[in-house]
């Protein structure tokens, strides 16, 4: 009887402390989605910084608990997703990339369209300031970083064929690649205005 009693003790004790643990993960599971929430509104008035601080607030406190591979896939999709357009928007492509990555590091190649986007769209920026500042002006290394540029689109594609953006830059990169076999055309598309549409909303305001 007495271990009886003893046995059920120590279940009410591990039935609390569990119900203690969930209700814990919860209450910062929360707070974590109140606080990108409040990041989202920070970008759409225009607060970049701002929004991006609280961006990696919220990654540095879910690493702190160890739990990141435990975070719904689409919100640890939206977290660092996010994080990478704030970056791009800010033109800091390397650490955009590299936000990009940490995915990619937890899930195998991401299967999520979105990020072959930003990816197509980071290369081409970067193809273009790496033209635009050289002083060879290698029209050939361009081209190859176009190719890599439109090879990202062309995976957003296969994956999300209704993303109009996607469609919109990867048609847009293509044409410029094929023109710089042409010396006339090369020089009036280089000095063209127009730029592939990038969808910079978080997607919590881009649906």
């Amino acid at each position: 009887m007495g271990k009886r009693r003893y046995g059920l003790t120590i279940g009410k004790w591990v039935a609390g402390l569990v119900l203690a643990v969930v209700t814990y993960l919860g209450l910062q599971y929360s707070a974590l989605l109140t606080d990108m929430s409040q990041a989202a509104s920070l970008y759409s008035q225009g607060d970049i910084k701002g929004a991006l601080s609280i961006y990696e607030g919220v990654e540095e406190r879910v690493r702190a608990h160890g739990v990141m591979r435990l975070l719904p896939v689409r919100d640890r999709q939206n977290l660092f997703l996010n994080e990478a357009r704030l970056l791009y928007a800010l033109n800091q492509y390397d650490d955009a990339i590299e936000q990009l990555g940490k995915e990619d590091a937890i899930s195998g190649v991401t299967t999520d369209g979105r990020f072959f986007l930003l990816r197509g769209n980071i290369r081409y920026r970067r193809a273009r300031l790496t033209f635009e500042q050289s002083v060879q002006k290698d029209v050939r290394l361009l081209e190859e970083d176009l190719l890599s540029a439109e090879d990202s689109l062309q995976e957003s594609l296969r994956l999300n064929p209704d993303d109009w953006d996607a469609k919109h830059n990867f048609e847009f990169i293509n044409r410029m690649r094929k023109a710089l076999a042409t010396p006339a055309e090369e020089v009036k598309l280089l000095q063209e205005s127009e730029e592939p549409q990038i969808k910079q909303l978080p997607p919590e305001l881009a649906g």
